[in-house]
This record gives C-alpha cells, sequence and structure tokens, in this order.
C-alpha cells in the first residue's frame, strides 16, 4: 500500500521509528473501511518524493548533451505522469535528431529539443501541482464544494468538467492526447512559447 500527503518538514528530520505512528495518526477520522485497513499494518516506511524548479536550459555548454526525465523536470505523482513525461522526451528527441541528422547538426537537434519539452514539463508540472492542492484540501467549504461538484461523475451524469483532473474532459485533452512527434513539426513552424515554471516542494509516501 502506498499513501501520499504533503509535508513542510526536512525529510532529514522525520523519525522512522515513529511512521507507523504517525501514519495511523494522520488518517484517524478517516473511512472506517481504511482506517480497519491500516491497523492490519505492522510496519511502514516514510520517504520523501520531490519535485525540482525545471531548469531554462537543459543543454550543456558544448551542445552535445541534453537533459531526459527527472534529471529535467521531477514532478509529484499527482497526476501519475513521470514516467510518461520521460517517454515524450525520447520520443521528442528521436525525431528531432530525425528531422536535424548528423553530428554537426546536434546543437540544432538539441535546441530544437529544449524549446518543445521545457514548456510541456512546466505545464504539466504546473497542472500536477494543482490537483494536488485540490485532492488534499482540508475538510470545509473548499472540500465540500470540490465533493459536490465530482458527484456527477460517480452518479454517471455527464460531466463538462471536474475538479478531478484526472476525470476533467479538458485536462484529458491536454494530458493523454499529446502528440509528441507532432509537437516537433508544429515547432519547425511555430517555436512553441514559454510557460511558467512551478516551485520545488515536497511531499511524503508511506509504504507499507
Amino acid at each position: 500500500m502506498v499513501l501520499t500527503h504533503p509535508e513542510t518538514d526536512e525529510p532529514g528530520t522525520w523519525d522512522q521509528s515513529n511512521a507507523l505512528a504517525e501514519m495511523k495518526a494522520f488518517y484517524d477520522g478517516w473511512d472506517p473501511v481504511l482506517t480497519k485497513l491500516l491497523n492490519l499494518v505492522t510496519s511502514t516506511q516514510k520517504w520523501p518524493i520531490q519535485q525540482i524548479d525545471i531548469p531554462e536550459d537543459w543543454i550543456s555548454p558544448s551542445g552535445k548533451v541534453a537533459l531526459l526525465g527527472d534529471a529535467a523536470h521531477a514532478m509529484l505523482p499527482n497526476m501519475a505522469l513521470g514516467a510518461a513525461m520521460a517517454v515524450e522526451d525520447a520520443a521528442t528527441l528521436a525525431e528531432c535528431l530525425k528531422v536535424h541528422p548528423g553530428k554537426d547538426s546536434l546543437p540544432k537537434a538539441l535546441d530544437l529539443y529544449q524549446k518543445i519539452r521545457i514548456p510541456r514539463a512546466e505545464a504539466v508540472q504546473e497542472a500536477s501541482d494543482l490537483h494536488g492542492f485540490i485532492l488534499h484540501y482540508p475538510d470545509g467549504p473548499l472540500q465540500e464544494a470540490r465533493d459536490a461538484a465530482m458527484r456527477a461523475e460517480v452518479e454517471g451524469i455527464h460531466f463538462p468538467e471536474s475538479p478531478n483532473q484526472w476525470s476533467d474532459p479538458m485536462t484529458q485533452q491536454f494530458c493523454y492526447n499529446y502528440d509528441a512527434i507532432d509537437q516537433v513539426y508544429q515547432a519547425l513552424r511555430d517555436t512553441p512559447k514559454k510557460q511558467s515554471s512551478a516551485h520545488k516542494h515536497y511531499s511524503a509516501v508511506w509504504n507499507s
């Protein structure tokens, strides 16, 4: 079982010997099915998952080395797109090398690659941060409004939008209908605009 929650303390200050009690205390008062399940857990480990500020430049000064995957855009798993982003990177890079073949064209290929991937990575990281924020509303008016807005999905009623970003039609289109290969050829015609980056923060995972 893997459970995630926001965390403000630095990982170096965490007490692993208290992880099990901390986990159970965190979920105290939740759904009885969940708390009954957690009471069966006899050991757990708490470890950090962290995202980074996305670098403004992914290419080495030589123009021969490029960042890819988590080295370029580690993000929290609120949209479950971390591995998919690395696959998008690889597909984009391969196509950039295809349209700019040869050793002498490598800097041009890598420059095209980062011009495409940096805005995409920043936008997905921002979407992930937003979803995590929405999912972790504390009990209160915002949480109640979120749950009410998600009721149509639970009841099988058509909905044009949802705070559940995994189900929201517009977010689904943005996240899951992305064509990495097509973006290369679009970029050759029109360089994508840079989007704002997100801020680094911590989350934590309990693994039981």
